[in-house]
């Protein structure tokens, strides 16, 4: 598999995870507007999840290089 197939795996699925949680919260608010605090946790998700993925995957990179 190519990396760039995988990083579009990768974002996609990080996308698709997001955007289920973001109608998760809606659900839990009754459809109602989001507030300010699950805004914010629905980005910090994203964000960590996007780094960490990013953090392992350049991890790899490192590794398959130093053939370690």
């Amino acid at each position: 598999m190519s990396p760039q197939r995988r990083v579009i795996i990768v974002l996609l699925s990080v996308g698709g995870g997001s955007v289920l949680s973001y109608f998760l919260y809606k659900m839990r608010r009754g459809g109602g507007e989001l507030t300010t605090q699950d805004t914010h946790s629905l980005i910090t998700n994203i964000v960590f999840s996007v780094g960490i993925i990013l953090g392992v995957g350049f991890m790899f990179l490192w590794r398959k290089k130093k053939d370690l």
